[in-house]
């Protein structure tokens, strides 16, 4: 297998797009399997309820591979979350979705 594949499809076979509510049971799953202290529902929704945020997911087709959370404050942008699922994890999928930005 090619160091830009998952067992499931290729890295260039994913989607950039914009973050949806529909997504974040999905968003929730790679949360709790990423961090020791996930974020919670909440606060996702808060952010992307945001109109001036930037939030972005990596769509295999199937499912999420990864996304994030990014906030404007006056001028200054934060990276407020990124999380990879694990099976997807150091094949660029966060670099592709940190070069949406």
């Amino acid at each position: 297998m090619a160091a830009t594949e998952s067992p499931f499809i290729s890295i260039d076979a994913i989607e950039v797009r914009r973050l949806a509510y529909a997504d974040l049971p999905r968003v929730l799953a790679i949360e709790r399997r990423s961090f020791p202290a996930p974020w919670s529902l909440a606060m996702f929704v808060l952010e992307l309820s945001k109109p001036s945020g930037i939030s972005l997911a990596a769509d295999t087709g199937d499912g999420l591979a990864g996304y994030l959370v990014c906030s404007r404050y006056a001028d200054v942008w934060h990276l407020m979350n990124v999380a990879v699922d694990p099976d997807w994890r150091r094949l660029g999928v966060a670099n592709r979705l940190v070069e949406m930005l």
